[in-house]
């Protein structure tokens, strides 16, 4: 039986999910609050592992978000996904988080994806979802301001992230799940380090 836990950190709240092979359906835990991000993490990969009446040590993947987000967040899925893999000799494998807010739609044709950036900012890219495989870049990742924000759409984001009055569509999974479904597809992993994505300078004036 494959045992894969799924950690999504660099976001407004932290999702955790587990899936087995002999259950297709994935085990998802949602938290926010106070407590340091890796300490929540920890306690709901020790929930979800002990609802499936499993043994950390089954763990054999762990699929992490690398960001864009939260700085903090990143640092904290990354090192914990570590963390649990030196434990439990598990796989890390990483994905980038807008490319894991696309995954979460159905096939809709185009779609703009969008992480928490700066105040009044996100990171944002534009995909392609396509059935029958995985969502395709059709830009570069971008930092815009959230005033700019309707001028383009539809949008996909973390659902507590305020997007203003902009068209968001209907997802069919969350962030943690979508990791999940990446992994499944046999999608290209990407380098685990920390992806930062740096805007212009907060007191340079945008060019129209």
């Amino acid at each position: 039986m494959s045992v894969t836990l799924a950690i999504v950190v660099c976001g407004p709240q932290i999702e955790v999910a587990l899936r087995t092979s002999s259950h297709g359906v994935a085990s998802l835990v949602r938290l926010a609050g106070i407590s340091p991000r890796s300490t929540l993490v920890l306690a709901a990969a020790d929930l979800l592992v002990e609802d499936a009446g499993l043994e950390p040590a089954a763990i054999e993947r762990v699929v992490v978000s690398r960001g864009p987000g939260s700085f903090t967040g990143i640092r904290a899925g990354i090192a914990t996904a570590q963390g649990l893999a030196a434990a439990t000799g598990a796989e890390i494998i990483a994905f980038d988080s807008l490319l894991a807010q696309a995954a979460r739609c159905r096939p809709t044709g185009e779609v703009w994806s969008a992480q928490p950036g700066r105040r009044g900012e996100v990171y944002a890219r534009l995909f392609a979802i396509n059935p029958g495989g995985a969502p395709e870049p059709l830009s570069e990742i971008d930092v815009l301001p959230v005033s700019e924000l309707g001028e383009r759409g539809p949008w996909v984001a973390p659902d507590s992230l305020d997007l203003g009055e902009v068209e968001r569509i209907a997802t069919a999974r969350s962030a943690a799940e979508a990791l999940l479904a990446l992994d499944d597809a046999g999608v290209e992993p990407q380098t685990i380090e920390p992806l930062y994505v740096e805007g212009p300078p907060i007191h340079t004036a945008r060019k129209p």
